[in-house]
């Protein structure tokens, strides 16, 4: 079965006390204007250290007393022509040596950031010991020279490095917080742990201290010891919501969903009117499909606090979520009226009206989101709207006027028009929006997904088989792609054992997706397996109840003689989908 497609660098020339020659003038606005081009971006992923083209630029001395003299000039110039050349080693010695030569910050930094880029691991670290030394308060030098020191394998003086940001009395929440997000980044978690359990050794009364800690080991995935570090917490501090909430979340991680909500029910019996809690209950329920538990906890929520426009907006998708349409309007219209998330609402709001078949409504609703994430969604729906109307032009001039920022929202644009123009069985101007669009985006694989897909439609299976091979070409796990050529080739052509080649691919990457085990059973029936055949199209079918699933099994029922069986089974389709052309075909063409 065939699943369907749905900085620049900143330049500052800085004043200095000392008066130059022209000359040397000149040379100080070469050195800012050759920024640092030539390195790319670093993936170091050390907090406090920018990219290396987003770094700062040559930094005037933070002390008066530090010259800007013709030899610094000269070495500045120097490491950043290197740069530019890829001499990325030359740039880092001259960098390195002006740091140490006036003990300048920024300098200082610059250094640190090429050192990261190049993986120079031991003058990084000089450079970042001097970084600290200069500015002994920055925290991004110490998070970094921490850092660095803990990839080389020196724990302990990374411990000693990192525990200086704690020092009480700065030993607080938001610093604890600031060491274990820094850790989280770092490649090799179990390192991380360590470093960071030496640390709370450090302040064993400290919760805040506990508390990053468990968090840290949360997100590397270590559930049982992050939550015993948090049931530590609760037995000195019961009352601690922030543990609480943060339990019920590793619990719910953990897969132990029940668990977390038993936790916070407990707690909401002795301490009702704990919003955040509350909230963080209703959302789990949410979660758990309990919705109708949910409801009853967000407009618990909204009594005790009637204008909160979180708990406003969570009740309102929740009410959309479970179809009770008139109820989520009034929630959304409150948030107009709060002046909160409008632009949101006016979205769901027109969604809503959309669900009534109210399409005035929805146009002018829509045409009230001004900007946020709902605004593509809300422009492309008054195109689709006006497209049902019959104002063909006008919906693919409604998607014309948007204006996209980036690739991703062009693509969907561009998917929009074509959809419109197939839904109203205009397929070749739809393939002439996806030949455009491919024109401006070569090689983009939705848009070859797209098009493949209409091609088949069009019964161009060439177009469709190149469009899908260039997506293999790259992406040759692209189970989508492999299922609809596969696909494709069994039902079009007499390629059957290449076609198994193909759909055996997709499966082993997606064993439950039911368009993709429906392949296998079309495939196996082609062979003339139909005992396999069955066993595939009869699992697809319990995996979904698509009509197309229910025509390829009532087919080879029925071929293999069990016509009260295919009958069945197409009756049964019917009754859900009774315009559904596979089915129609199928049955039209066993002459029933």
């Amino acid at each position: 079965m065939l699943i369907p497609c749905d900085k620049p660098v900143s330049v500052k020339i800085f004043r200095t006390a000392m008066t130059f020659r022209s000359a040397f003038a000149s040379v100080a606005l070469a050195v800012a204007l050759a920024g640092c081009a030539a390195v790319s971006p670093d993936d170091s992923g050390i907090s406090g250290i920018p990219p290396v083209d987003e770094s700062p630029e040559i930094i005037r001395p933070e002390s008066d007393s530090t010259r800007l003299t013709r030899e610094v000039l000269y070495k500045l110039l120097l490491a950043e022509i290197a740069g530019r050349r890829g001499q990325v080693s030359l740039a880092l010695d001259n960098y390195l040596q002006v740091a140490e030569e006036t003990r300048d910050p920024g300098v200082a930094e610059r250094a640190v950031s090429i050192a990261v880029f190049a993986r120079d691991e031991e003058r990084g670290i000089k450079a970042a010991r001097l970084w600290t030394e200069v500015s002994p308060s920055n925290l991004d030098a110490r998070r970094v020279h921490g850092a660095l020191l803990m990839r080389a394998g020196r724990m302990d003086q990374a411990v000693e490095e990192l525990n200086h940001i704690v020092t009480p009395p700065n030993d607080t929440a938001e610093r604890f917080a600031l060491i274990g997000d820094m850790l989280a980044r770092e490649r090799d978690q179990e390192l991380a742990a360590q470093v960071m359990e030496q640390i709370t050794q450090r302040h064993p009364n400290n919760i805040d201290a506990t508390f990053a800690f468990a968090q840290l080991l949360g997100r590397s995935g270590n559930f049982d010891r992050s939550l015993e570090l948090v049931d530590q917490l609760l037995l000195v501090e019961p009352g601690n919501e922030r543990a609480l909430i943060y339990k019920a979340r590793i619990l719910q991680r953990a897969g132990k969903t029940t668990e977390a909500l038993s936790a916070m029910s407990r707690y909401l019996e002795h301490r009702p009117d704990s919003g955040e809690v509350r909230m963080t209950y209703a959302r789990l329920l949410v979660d758990a499909k309990r919705y109708e538990e949910a409801r009853q906890q967000f407009e618990l929520l909204s009594k005790q606090s009637p204008e909160d426009g979180d708990v406003v907006y969570a009740l309102g998708l929740l009410l959309l979520q479970t179809s009770r349409y008139d109820e989520a309007a009034v929630q959304f219209e409150r948030l107009v009226a709060l002046n909160e998330r409008v632009d949101a609402a006016h979205y769901y709001l027109g969604q809503i009206a959309e669900s009534k078949n109210d399409s005035v409504t929805a146009l002018g609703t829509y045409g009230r989101v001004a900007r946020g994430d709902h605004y593509l969604n809300a422009q492309i729906r008054i195109a689709v709207i006006l497209a049902e109307q019959g104002e063909m032009d006008k919906a693919r001039a409604q998607l014309h006027a948007i204006q996209v920022s980036n690739q991703q929202e062009a693509v969907r644009v561009y998917r929009s028009e074509a959809d419109m123009l197939a839904r109203a069985d205009r397929l070749r101007e739809a393939m002439g929006v996806y030949d455009a669009a491919l024109d401006e985006y070569p090689g983009n694989s939705d848009l070859l997904y797209a098009r493949a897909m209409l091609a088949e439609k069009l019964n161009m299976v060439d177009v469709l088989e190149r469009d899908l091979r260039e997506i293999l070409s790259r992406e040759p796990k692209n189970a989508d792609a492999l299922n609809a050529l596969g696909y494709t080739l069994a039902d079009r052509t007499d390629r059957y054992e290449e076609a198994l080649e193909l759909i055996k691919r997709a499966y082993e990457l997606r064993p439950d997706d039911h368009y993709i085990v429906d392949s296998m059973g079309w495939i196996m029936y082609r062979l003339g397996r139909y005992e396999e055949s069955l066993k595939y199209l009869r699992r697809a079918l319990e995996l979904n109840n698509d009509p197309e699933v229910a025509a390829h099994l009532g087919e080879v029922l029925w071929v293999m003689g069990d016509k009260a069986a295919a009958r069945e089974i197409w009756d049964t389709a019917l009754e859900s989908t009774p315009d559904d052309k596979r089915l129609l075909d199928v049955i039209k063409r066993f002459g029933l």
